[in-house]
């Protein structure tokens, strides 16, 4: 495998924490972000492309355009590793729930996993035809999910690194989130629509269409509810999507939000009570999650289109920019 810069001490103190289990609810409320605590150039030359939070919150991941996957203390915003052998653009980064492993699916078409502790290549999947842009792993850490622009859903083992299941999904997948307890997957499309997929036979559960005007670009769970998912679109709208009734019901838009780009992840408080999404003029636009009512616009911090917000259960709320910086809020 593939080397990376070797691994700090503090990497390891940061994974131990990222290992603590913390109530599938929170008994908090979360606190609102309202200004940048630390303002990291996380890739200086390059387009950043994704941004992701280990389960516990205390590490980031990030991904880029100079082939470069960052892990990143939370506590501090200080870098901890890069992870080297992408030989495309990293798409899309994830952190495995376990604490072990780093993801990162890239225009290369291949997903690499990388060691958190050593920061080398564990195993890199290969068998999609065309750039990947959604990836992660199964709530158990055991496998993991992909897909992308070759109109493919991958399912994995993670130990071996054999596929599981391949599905055709019709239109260019942009995003993908796998329900609490594993069973169902579901993935967000060029064509608009949501799709769910049972994760024990790979086989086409249903289509949820309708919600969206425009290819829709991200898809996470509502952290409060396990039947709700939340996506964010090209029209500039998200929905709460009920997927045991295939029902949008709640959508969110404010004059002042535009989505910029198709793999633009919005998401929401841990305690389910906010919508979060960033826009192309770098605005980051607050919902409440049940009245669909504007809360608060966060503007003049990032300079370029936001491509990622992410929200940890220890309630940091980090978002990152298309040109290089990623904030960590307070």
């Amino acid at each position: 495998g593939g080397g990376g810069q070797p691994a700090s001490s503090s990497l390891s103190e940061a994974q131990s924490a990222s290992t603590t289990t913390t109530e599938p609810f929170l008994s908090f409320t979360c606190t609102l972000p309202t200004a940048p605590k630390q303002s990291v150039v996380a890739h200086e030359r390059s387009e950043v492309h994704s941004l992701s939070t280990s389960s516990s919150g205390s590490m980031l991941i990030t991904g880029s355009d100079d082939r470069m996957v960052r892990l990143w203390d939370a506590r501090n915003g200080s870098r901890l590793a890069t992870l080297e052998g992408a030989v495309k653009a990293v798409m899309c980064v994830a952190l495995s729930g376990d604490g072990n492993l780093a993801l990162g699916a890239s225009g290369d078409l291949a997903i690499r996993l990388w060691t958190i502790r050593t920061a080398r290549i564990a195993n890199t999947l290969t068998g999609h035809t065309g750039k990947i842009y959604a990836a992660g792993f199964t709530p158990d850490s055991k496998g993991l999910y992909s897909g992308g622009y070759d109109r493919m859903l991958k399912l994995w083992d993670v130990s071996t690194g054999e596929t599981l299941h391949s599905m055709y999904c019709n239109s260019s997948c942009n995003d993908a989130t796998m329900s609490p307890e594993g069973a169902v997957l579901m993935s967000v499309h060029l064509d608009a629509s949501l799709r769910l997929w049972d994760t024990r036979t790979g086989a086409f559960a249903h289509e949820v269409a309708g919600m969206h005007t425009q290819p829709v670009t991200s898809v996470c769970h509502n952290p409060a509810s396990p039947n709700q998912v939340l996506t964010n679109g090209r029209d500039d709208q998200l929905c709460l999507v009920d997927v045991r009734k295939y029902d949008c019901v709640a959508r969110y838009k404010h004059a002042g939000y535009k989505n910029g780009v198709n793999w633009n992840r919005a998401t929401m408080s841990p305690d389910g009570k906010y919508v979060v999404a960033g826009g192309c003029d770098g605005s980051i636009t607050i919902w409440n999650a049940e009245t669909t009512e504007h809360v608060d616009t966060l503007r003049g911090h990032h300079k370029s289109p936001v491509v990622s917000c992410s929200w940890g259960d220890n309630d940091l709320f980090a978002s990152a920019e298309k040109e290089h910086r990623m904030i960590l809020w307070q």
